[in-house]
């Protein structure tokens, strides 16, 4: 075997030098999947799997704290990554991928989640504000071997089981890791490959809209993956859908407005994720195993534990988590549509940890209650700066030989665009025996 090898429609894609085959598992798995059946795993992907960076993943829940709210929300990012990595594998094979493109790709699918803190998004803000990174940047760092997810000892025991790092595997198949990093950051030199993965329509989403969907119990995600593949064309070096895909395309882009609107911004999960994240900031400040260096590196478990051996505040947040015992809404402005001006002054004033702490503290300080006793919540905000998919909706449409933007051609993707994903634009909450002094200190200072 050398160069480009496949067996079977598995997962056995390698450009590994010559002299390094030996390394490479030849071997082949089957995973059976809820939501996508069976799927072969050989190969890069296989040995990507056993990496402790991936195997992290299973200790990261995909949704974060969405439990507390859809009880069969427990699904990890492990089985989300396995599944893009075989959409991956199925688009790459729609649109003929070389060897070596298709390598990267998968390695991307595979890896493009590595970087997360504990609980998924949950801890996304406080991850910015004390790293100066985001969940992307950081997942580049652990790809390049700039940033490791082991303790010290942990790397010891794991160099005496002889299980290699996310780089080695890598190195093995002739993959460099800095081109892996770079298409995550979107600036590989194919854009076509990055779209792949973190685009208008992507692998990415595909799958965690039926993924969430099918452990949620909420029916919206459904999507016709089969149809977009097949329709997903590459254009000019982008990615374009052909005009007989436009209602496969619509039928995405409303499942994952409906999805945000009812599962991702939930009031009640953000609500429990957001004292998570102020239980996350104390602990840091307070001192102890938590630190603003390691508590994204953990898995939940790991985070949960170490809070839990904390006094005080911390303890008190984990206790309430565990038994349900959350924050009630105390006020909240609804759903409207913005003009350009309000979106930029939302961001103005809600973008970034600090200010968000801040405003909490002043509406705390006003109903003199203590501090981290009032949760803002601001899921617009979060949308703009962190997933800011939600607002591209202009999939290019190639129509008779021309491009034309998707919401010339659909009135459903212009609809979208304009409506707010979070059925509330903002909201604040507390313990439930402040609720009516934080409503009246709310209204004073946001009003």
């Amino acid at each position: 075997m050398r160069g480009h090898a496949e067996i079977g429609s598995g997962f056995l894609f390698t450009n590994a030098h010559p002299n390094l085959v030996e390394s490479v598992t030849l071997e082949e798995k089957t995973i059976h999947d809820p939501v996508h059946g069976s799927m072969r795993l050989s190969g890069l992907v296989l040995d990507l799997v056993d990496t402790p960076e991936v195997q992290r993943l299973r200790g990261i829940l995909q949704l974060g704290l969405a439990n507390l709210a859809f009880p069969g929300a427990n699904h990890s990012r492990f089985e989300h990554v396995l599944g893009v990595a075989y959409l991956a594998k199925r688009i790459g094979d729609e649109l003929r991928l070389s060897g070596d493109e298709l390598n990267l790709l998968l390695a991307a699918a595979m890896l493009h989640d590595i970087g997360h803190a504990p609980y998924s998004h949950t801890l996304e803000y406080l991850m910015t504000e004390y790293a100066g990174k985001n969940h992307v940047e950081i997942t580049g760092d652990i790809v390049r071997g700039k940033l490791g997810v082991c303790s010290g000892e942990e790397l010891e025991m794991l160099r005496k089981l002889k299980v290699p790092s996310v780089p080695e595997i890598l190195e093995r198949h002739g993959i460099d890791s800095k081109e892996v990093a770079l298409l995550l950051l979107g600036r590989n030199r194919k854009p076509y490959l990055g779209q792949l993965i973190h685009g208008d329509i992507d692998v990415d989403q595909m799958d965690y809209l039926l993924r969430d969907a099918h452990f949620t119990g909420v029916a919206l995600g459904m999507i016709d993956t089969d149809r977009l593949m097949r329709t997903l064309v590459v254009n000019r070096n982008r990615l374009a859908i052909l005009s007989k895909g436009i209602e496969a395309v619509e039928g995405l882009l409303t499942a994952r407005a409906l999805m945000y609107s009812s599962v991702y911004f939930h009031h009640t999960v953000r609500v429990a994720e957001l004292m998570l994240a102020n239980a996350v900031e104390f602990a840091i400040l307070q001192g102890g195993p938590i630190t603003k260096d390691n508590f994204y590196l953990m898995t939940d478990a790991e985070l949960m534990e170490h809070l839990y051996s904390m006094d005080g505040y911390p303890r008190d947040i984990v206790m309430r988590l565990r038994y349900r015992q959350l924050f009630k809404s105390a006020y909240a402005e609804q759903r409207r549509e913005l003009s350009r001006t309000e979106r930029r002054q939302i961001l103005k004033r809600y973008s970034g940890w600090g200010r968000v702490r801040e405003l909490q503290n002043q509406i705390a300080d006003k109903a003199r209650v203590p501090h981290g006793h009032v949760i803002l919540d601001v899921p617009f905000a979060d949308i703009l700066i962190f997933e800011p998919r939600l607002e591209k909706v202009e999939v290019p449409v190639l129509a008779e030989g021309k491009l034309e933007k998707l919401s010339k051609l659909s009135p459903i993707a212009s609809a979208i665009k304009k409506r707010q994903a979070p059925r509330y634009l903002l909201q604040v909450a507390t313990k439930p025996r402040y609720v009516a002094r934080v409503r009246r200190a709310a209204k004073k200072v946001l009003g």
